[in-house]
């Protein structure tokens, strides 16, 4: 009997530990890359960023130049990674319809997402804002994450999430950049970031 019990729970180890695997390979082999130690702690912002900044991001704005009387992007992803027919097929998959908001108040990521399990949540409304002038001192110097969910371009080929990132030094967590990942030799790879071209 102790032995059936075993191997039911060794099976179900196995899965659990299959299952997160399987979930957001792009998100988690970007935060592989930050060759952090397992006993190392993150913290990540429990809300989601909404996908619509990262949409966004990857069009950037395009500004009228008088003076050649044409239209020049200025920001977002360069072509020929972007392109309008792709950029919009996209843009129908993953838009949120719901909410206009920056953070998600509904949809939370947790320890399930993700291989790293060495993870800090803490609400957005709890993370300290430096404009507010408060008194917040985490007694360990943490890096600080946020994460849209993922998109995915061009039949695939590309990953594609919004991020914020700081310390519990630093704590401005304004800015938002993109990520674009593609598949290489096994594993999603960083070919491209883009920030949101907000001046701070």
């Amino acid at each position: 009997m102790k032995t059936a019990l075993y191997i039911f729970l060794a099976v179900q180890l196995f899965l659990s530990c299959s299952a997160v695997k399987r979930v957001n390979p792009p998100l988690n082999d970007y935060i592989s890359s930050l060759n952090l130690k397992d006993s190392d702690t993150v913290m990540i912002i429990q809300e989601k960023i909404n996908s619509n900044a990262a949409i966004a991001i990857f069009k950037g704005r395009t500004v009228y130049y008088e003076g050649i009387d044409k239209y020049v992007k200025t920001e977002g992803v360069d072509a020929p990674l972007y392109d309008e027919k792709s950029w919009e097929k996209m843009k129908r998959k993953y838009k949120n319809k719901n909410t206009s908001e920056h953070w998600l108040k509904d949809d939370y990521w947790n320890l399930n997402d993700f291989k790293h399990q060495n993870i800090i949540f803490i609400k957005q409304a709890d993370f300290p804002n430096p404009g507010r002038y408060e008194k917040f001192d985490f007694k360990e110097r943490y890096r600080v994450f946020s994460f849209s969910d993922l998109m995915y371009y061009k039949n695939n080929k590309y990953a594609v999430f919004a991020v914020k990132s700081t310390t519990t030094d630093y704590k401005n967590i304004d800015e938002t950049f993109i990520l674009v990942m593609e598949k290489k030799n096994g594993r999603w790879t960083v070919i491209q970031k883009v920030g949101d071209g907000i001046y701070r």
